[in-house]
């Protein structure tokens, strides 16, 4: 069997695995290559380069998937929903699902649109979506506090403004130095408060 008709022995599958960025970071960190799912053609072919199994769908997935995650990739899918239950239909039962979504419908902006994002989350929202897919929630908490600071910026002055906001140079400086703060902020206190983004994990219940 090809690597673009999935099989393998891996259970942990990234829904949505773009350029394979996060896959790399578990095969350095964990020796483990996860099984990627994606439906670009050009971006398969980059991980197909990279050696990940691919695939178009859970759907096709020979092995029950004991964990899968998912980031920056729901926000793109109309009927989210239903997305989360044909995953789920393909899980073991105890199996786990982890997800990082962007937050604050406030914040939703012109660049939220022109990259195909379809909402920006509330934590009740993704918390009552996961739940209709029929997963039980472990945790959900906000992610990245001075993050809503900066994007409430972008979407005041605009986006690659004159201030140079959204440029790649701000972004990384956001990266390197503002982000690493916030983070410590969040684990203090703001992720039970604000933040840009949200971060959900959940479980398939076993069957009594």
């Amino acid at each position: 069997m090809s690597k673009s008709h999935v099989g393998g022995s891996s259970s942990v599958v990234e829904f949505g695995a773009g350029t394979g960025t996060l896959a790399e970071v578990w095969r350095i960190e964990f020796g483990m290559d996860p099984i990627c799912i994606e439906i670009d053609p050009e971006l398969i072919e980059i991980l197909k380069a990279k050696g990940f199994i691919t695939s178009e769908s859970t759907g096709k997935l020979t092995s029950e998937i004991s964990f899968i995650y998912t980031s920056n990739v729901l926000e793109h899918i109309e009927d989210d929903v239903n997305a989360l239950i044909k995953i789920r239909e393909r899980m073991q039962q105890g199996g786990k699902i982890a997800i990082y979504v962007p937050a604050l419908p406030m914040l939703f902006s012109v660049h939220d649109r022109n990259v195909g994002h379809f909402r920006r989350y509330t934590k009740k929202e993704l918390v009552h979506k996961v739940k209709m897919a029929g997963f039980e929630i472990e945790k959900c908490f906000s992610n990245d506090c001075i993050g809503v600071i900066a994007s409430l910026s972008l979407r005041l002055f605009g986006y690659k403004n004159k201030l140079g906001l959204g440029s790649k140079k701000s972004v990384f400086f956001y990266d390197e130095y503002v982000y690493p703060v916030s983070k410590t902020l969040d684990r203090i206190v703001f992720k039970h408060v604000i933040g840009k983004n949200l971060f959900l994990f959940a479980v398939n219940p076993k069957l009594e």
